[in-house]
């Protein structure tokens, strides 16, 4: 019906936050792009430095490659050196989801509780991995 709202619906909800939690980086990156001078600065949030010595999840035809650990809160970066899109998308809900397209970089931090915390792709269900948190 014109003007109803749509039924709940898990999938639905995730895309709603989905979208909040673009807007809130959207905002966030508004925010950070001008400075006390007036003058502009744009940070690129996808480019991060090869040799950042942060540990890295590749992923290369349609797997998935993290590092042996990672150290509680450490940042990760996520290289998608692939075409299409991929996310690295904690199994447990709100833990973290960072997507990221084809030829590009992005950064999450690790759970700050050590342990293992396996993570899927959304957008391909046969991508499964593990991060080691130690």
């Amino acid at each position: 019906m014109p003007g109803s709202t749509p039924p709940f619906t898990p999938r639905g909800a995730a895309h709603r936050r989905a979208g909040l939690a673009a807007l809130a980086v959207a905002a966030g990156l508004a925010a950070a792009c001008s400075s006390d001078d007036g003058s502009e600065h744009h940070p690129d949030t996808t480019a991060v430095a090869p040799d950042s010595g942060a540990p890295v999840i590749a992923i290369e035809n349609s797997t998935f490659t993290p590092p042996p650990s990672v150290r509680p809160g450490e940042e990760i970066v996520v290289r998608n050196g692939a075409g299409p899109e991929h996310s690295v998308t904690s199994d447990t809900e709100g833990l973290f989801d960072v997507h990221v397209d084809g030829n590009e970089s992005a950064t999450f931090t690790a759970p700050t509780t050590a342990g293992g915390y396996t993570f899927h792709c959304v957008y391909h269900p046969e991508m499964h991995s593990i991060l080691i948190v130690e």
